[in-house]
Parts: C-alpha cells; sequence; structure tokens
C-alpha cells in the first residue's frame, strides 16, 4: 500500500494541534466544539482512508510491536531508542507530529521519549472522550 506521507503528516499535525488546544479546556465547553469537529473529521478520514491495519492497534501492542535498541555512544555512554523503521504507521507519524523539535538521534527516536508519547496518547484519548461525552450532553 502506498501512504501519501505528506498528507498524512498534515492529517496528524492537524490532530496533535486540536488536541494540544483541546487539553486546556474543560469537557463540556462550548469552545471545545470546533476542536471536536477538527477531530470528529480526521476519524472520518481515518475511516475513509485507512494508512494500514497498525492504525487499531491498542498501546499495549503497540509497546510489544516495537522494539527498544541500545546503542553506544561515541563516549562509551548506552543510549536506548526506538528504530523509526519499527514504528509502523500511522503511529510513526503520530510519534513525529507530537514530538516535532525534540531532540533525537539519526537512528531513531529515544526510547523514553517513545514511551513518554504512549502514556499521553492514551490521557489524551480519554480526555478527548470525555469532551465528546459533554458535547452529547449539551446537546440534548
Amino acid at each position: 500500500m502506498d501512504i501519501d506521507l505528506k498528507a498524512l503528516w498534515q492529517r496528524e499535525r492537524a490532530r496533535r494541534e486540536a488536541l494540544w488546544a483541546l487539553e486546556l479546556l474543560r469537557p463540556g465547553l462550548e469552545e471545545a466544539i470546533p476542536l471536536l469537529t477538527v477531530l470528529n473529521d480526521i476519524d472520518q478520514q481515518d475511516q475513509n482512508c485507512p494508512i494500514s491495519e497498525a492504525r487499531s492497534l491498542t498501546i499495549d501492542q503497540l509497546r510489544e510491536l516495537v522494539p527498544e535498541t541500545t546503542l553506544q555512544g561515541s563516549d562509551g555512554y548506552p543510549f536506548v531508542i526506538v528504530l523509526d523503521q519499527h514504528i509502523p504507521q500511522p503511529w510513526r507519524m503520530r510519534f513525529e507530529a507530537a514530538s516535532a523539535g525534540s531532540t533525537r538521534l539519526h537512528e531513531g527516536s529515544y526510547a523514553s521519549d517513545w514511551r513518554r508519547s504512549l502514556r499521553l496518547w492514551v490521557r489524551e484519548m480519554a480526555h478527548l472522550g470525555a469532551h465528546r461525552k459533554g458535547e452529547l450532553h449539551d446537546r440534548t
């Protein structure tokens, strides 16, 4: 399957920006509605143009799937990283969008950043769920 990486980057960047903005709002606030609309549109894109079967992996499955690799630095200090090619799409692009500007090695990202990103994703999805639930209650 050919993946349009530019379109995927734009989708994941838009998702990331909406999630960051939503994080600042208490569930049920009207100000969240435009952000929820953006996120719902992105979810619809995910359904209409799925990237791969990996999109439906759970966080636990991802933790198991993506191995950590130890590299020896030039000073003898070991680095534990995740190699880019081991992270399946769309998770790789989600991780890149979430960690844009972070320090990384050429071969991959620090494993601690990957693990933190997965933990944050769980929290963000719970917060998003609370917003969606709040939106439904506000409209009834």
